[in-house]
């Protein structure tokens, strides 16, 4: 079988491995679709404190972890079942995969398999939006209109709040955050997102940037709510804390979604889903092949031809 490694920053090959045995509760799994996650790419680059200086080549199948596949064989479930993968090293660029079975979700069959690898970054979204409470009739502003913030938008804005207002640096992304419910958006590359937005409720953070920290802090009004969600490339960042403390604000943040009931929010986001309730279909950009792997990340990792969301397909 062939699986994707990652030999050195920016340099991706396939290889062709055995095919792996299945340990006692595990499941065997043929993946059919991997989505690539923004977290994925500092594997790919070698840049941020995680990945800076770390030894190459990395393990068999990183950086993925956003997955789906079928069935071949494993107790619980039927050989053919459709299964939403969550593989415990973020090795899922792997035709093959041996996995717990309490790392996998049913799902529908007539679910397309695009669509269906979109439950496991939803999934992620509603665990901290699980931990947010209620938002009818708030206004919120989601800095960063990646895959994340795009859900969020999604989510927020059938959650009830009143203004979603989506910022981000790119105008085509801000484009597909009005087609995912966005009140408002702004042109951070543009225009001053303080001075344009006012004030709101609830500022959430899905970039890791200290740029936008300091933007959510600007738009919140005293004794709001920073939800930090995107995940710092450096272990330290500044952040505007005598203006924080001034305006009497609060933050939480959300990183795994297992960190509570493993699968509760997957599950969640599975019925969202397949409900129509959230439809992530604009989010999904680009195909492409394992054997274009090496491609794939280089359009998610540059921001390419308006990428959103690429999918490799199995």
């Amino acid at each position: 079988m062939q699986v994707a490694q990652i030999v050195k920053p920016f340099d991706v090959v396939l290889k062709d491995v055995p095919e792996p045995s299945r340990a006692p509760g595990e499941v065997l799994v043929r993946i059919k679709r991997v989505a690539l996650c923004g977290s994925d790419l500092p594997r790919f680059s070698g840049e941020g404190y995680r990945f800076r200086g770390k030894k190459y080549p990395l393990s068999e199948g990183q950086a993925a972890h956003e997955c789906v596949g079928e069935v071949v064989e494993g107790e619980g479930l039927s050989p053919g079942e459709r299964v939403l993968v969550l593989p415990p090293r973020s090795n899922g660029l792997s035709e093959l995969l041996s996995v717990p079975v309490d790392k996998l979700v049913p799902l529908p069959k007539a679910l397309d398999p695009d669509i269906s690898v979109m439950i496991q970054p939803l999934g992620t979204v509603v665990y901290a939006l699980q931990g947010i409470g209620n938002v009818i009739g708030k206004d919120v502003a989601v800095i960063g209109q990646g895959p994340m913030g795009l859900l969020f938008t999604a989510t927020l804005r059938k959650l009830g709040a009143r203004r979603v207002i989506g910022v981000d640096l790119l105008g085509y992304r801000l484009e597909v955050a009005k087609r995912m419910g966005a009140t408002e958006v702004v042109d951070a590359s543009r225009e001053d997102p303080v001075g344009v937005i006012g004030e709101v409720d609830l500022a959430v953070e899905v970039t890791g940037t200290p740029e936008a920290l300091e933007t959510c802090v600007g738009v919140l009004k005293r004794g709001g709510l920073l939800v930090q969600f995107g995940v710092p490339k450096e272990s330290r960042t500044p952040f505007p804390l005598d203006a924080f403390l001034r305006k009497d604000l609060r933050m939480a943040g959300f990183h795994l979604a297992s960190a509570g009931n493993p699968l509760g929010p997957y599950l969640l986001a599975r019925d969202y889903i397949t409900s129509g309730w959230i439809d992530p279909s604009p989010l999904i950009t680009h195909h492409f092949t394992l054997d274009q792997i090496q491609r794939a990340y280089e359009v998610a990792y540059k921001k390419e031809d308006g990428v959103v969301k690429a999918i490799v397909v199995l």
